[in-house]
């Protein structure tokens, strides 16, 4: 935009009516006087009408008479709804406001001194395929609103209180990890990084819940008109199931004064927040198999502690532009899925594997099929989570993968070596307690925790396989806890009992850069053997050009054992292409179990361990 932003169109407003149904804004949160004396306050304003946008009003009390204002950069997903922002144009009453674009995301704003209202439209563009639930969106029922995509923060302002008025279509109702005031229709937050972290679920909403130890737990969903009935009841109850069991795993210690989970038929994926979590959830699925969305579930609510709580240290505090790269996310994702399992086992709910040995000996498999694991270390798989494609070159390491075995690993190697009396929870519970939203751990932090429950020095280990790349060889480190581990490879066989092709072929489309991309995975790929790299661009694939992503699966889907494979790729001024037959491959099976030579204490450990005690 130039100089001056335009100014948001008008938008007519329906009857403005904000209720929560079975008391859903009062969930243990004290209710505060409306409209109490904020630095900032907004209105946020929906318009069935129009439910491409949202149009916001944000006024700064005692404004000085030049700041800046500029939209949050979320550390996780950067959505880049500056892209879709109209405006600002500002008021004042004392006289001129001029709002200057400084770059892609911030706003230079000079003004008299005092009270400056700032006015703007966000526009919520529809997604081609299936709706990103942590993305702001609106569909004729409702949708997601607030968090990072609608509100701009004034720089230097970022712990002011905070105010959000809600103007929405008649009978909608809003659920939001925000504080509740005595008007319905206003919330507030201290500070801009809980008023970002609180999206708010709108619609016509089912809305239900549960108590623990006297903090209320709500439950919201969101319908389609092509939804399905299922079963509400067990849902709860497998939250209260779930949640129950991570509020154990703290010895009862939660950092929230309630919590809600939001969740919306037909979207996919999930977001975690301070006291809320955003799941998309296909109502046939769950109809069909009511634990389906129980890994994801478990996975995201003990994100409450470790990611949000706990987060990295590059991670604290707002800001408008990217984090530094950061080598915890093997701790924050990876352990984070260790214990989606654990949580589970301890809820005494359904799981994919029935054993612990069974589900660790498939995560070694995994982690030994791709051998970029074994090539980049944990803290650099973390340091590539947000970057461009190809910024590991021709290895796509998985920082999941690598941060699970790990947990497993670190958690056998504390009880080994405290003869069972402390685990991995000691660990992460002292984590919590030293660190907070406020003050971010480090890689050597994490360490410190493990070795204090442990009582061991740890630095080798870490230096070898968190911040080295040495191969986890699990037969010798899970030797002292008693087990024993077998691995062999065999070679991958399809549904007819015949050698399946080798199709660790992939391709990508990025933001930064045009057509379809190469992701060459491991050096063991096909495309790798045959000298492609990642992100050069596809131009064709057996004689037919490649527009989109879906076309180029189709193909390389198509292909057996045997086939020719032919990619012709941009390369500098030229192109590349070498004919790459298709053959099989290999990949490891590995088993676990007890070492005849364990001891009475290992026994009594392992037996601890698969109980997920």
């Amino acid at each position: 935009m130039n100089a001056v932003a335009q100014r948001a169109p008008a938008i007519a407003l329906l009857a403005i009516v904000v209720g929560i149904i079975s008391g859903a804004t009062t969930l243990g949160a004290p209710a505060v006087a409306a409209r109490r004396a904020s630095h900032v306050n907004y209105t946020l304003r929906i318009d069935a009408a129009d439910l491409s946008a949202v149009a916001v009003e944000m006024t700064i009390h005692d404004a000085p008479a030049d700041f800046r204002v500029a939209m949050v950069h979320h550390p996780e997903y950067d959505d880049e709804y500056w892209r879709y922002l109209d405006g600002p144009l500002g008021e004042s009453a004392h006289g001129t406001v001029t709002v200057t674009r400084e770059d892609s995301s911030a706003w230079h704003v000079t003004a008299p001194a005092g009270d400056v209202t700032l006015r703007y439209r966000v526009r919520y563009p529809p997604t081609a395929a299936q709706q990103q639930v942590w993305k702001a969106h609106l569909t004729p029922m409702g949708g997601l609103v607030g968090g990072p995509h609608s509100f701009l923060y004034m720089e230097g302002a970022e712990r002011a209180p905070v105010g959000v008025t809600v103007q929405a279509p008649a009978g909608w109702q809003i659920v939001t990890g925000l504080d509740t005031t005595t008007d319905a229709h206003t919330f507030a937050a201290n500070g801009i990084e809980p008023l970002v972290d609180s999206p708010m679920l709108v619609g016509r909403l089912a809305r239900w819940g549960f108590d623990i130890d006297n903090i209320k737990y709500g439950v919201s969903w969101l319908g389609r008109p092509t939804g399905v009935p299922f079963d509400t009841t067990r849902l709860v109850s497998n939250l209260d199931r779930i949640a129950r069991a991570a509020v154990r795993t703290f010895d009862g210690k939660v950092p929230f004064d309630r919590y809600e989970f939001l969740f919306e038929d037909g979207a996919f994926g999930a977001l975690e927040h301070a006291n809320s979590v955003s799941v998309g959830i296909p109502s046939p699925a769950i109809a069909r198999d009511p634990t389906y969305p129980l890994p994801q579930l478990a996975h995201e609510f003990f994100h409450t502690w470790n990611e949000v709580h706990l987060r990295p240290e590059a991670w604290i505090g707002v800001r408008h532009v990217a984090p530094e790269p950061t080598g915890e996310i093997w701790w924050a994702e990876g352990v984070t899925f260790y214990y989606a399992d654990l949580l589970l086992r301890r809820a005494v709910l359904p799981v994919s594997d029935t054993t612990r040995t069974t589900h660790l000996a498939h995560l070694y498999e995994s982690w030994l099929a791709n051998p970029s694991n074994r090539m980049v270390s944990p803290e650099d798989a973390s340091r590539a989570f947000n970057r461009p494609l190809g910024v590991l070159g021709d290895l796509s390491p998985s920082f999941y993968t690598q941060g699970e075995l790990l947990g497993n690993i670190l958690d056998l190697t504390i009880r080994a070596h405290s003869k069972g009396r402390r685990s991995l929870d000691d660990a992460m519970r002292a984590l919590t307690r030293r660190f907070s939203m406020e003050r971010g751990y480090t890689a050597r932090d994490v360490q410190g925790a493990v070795e204090d429950a442990c009582g061991c020095n740890l630095r080798a280990f870490f230096d070898a396989h968190v911040r080295g790349t040495d191969s986890l060889d699990l037969n010798t480190l899970l030797k002292p806890a008693g087990l024993r581990v077998a691995v062999t490879w065999k070679p991958v066989l399809g549904a007819d009992g015949l050698p399946a092709p080798d199709l660790r072929i992939q391709a990508g489309q990025s933001l930064t850069a045009p057509g379809v991309l190469l992701n060459v995975l491991a050096p063991v790929t096909p495309l790798a053997r045959a000298g492609y790299h990642t992100r050069e661009r596809v131009l064709s694939v057996n004689g037919t050009e490649i527009a989109d992503v879906a076309t180029f699966r189709r193909l390389v889907g198509a292909l057996h054992i045997g086939d020719t494979l032919r990619v012709v790729v941009a390369r500098g001024a030229g192109t590349y292409e070498r004919p790459v037959v298709i053959g099989g491959y290999a990949r490891p099976t590995v088993e676990i179990g007890t070492n005849p030579q364990a001891t009475a204490a290992q026994r009594k450990l392992l037996e601890d361990w698969k109980a997920a005690r």
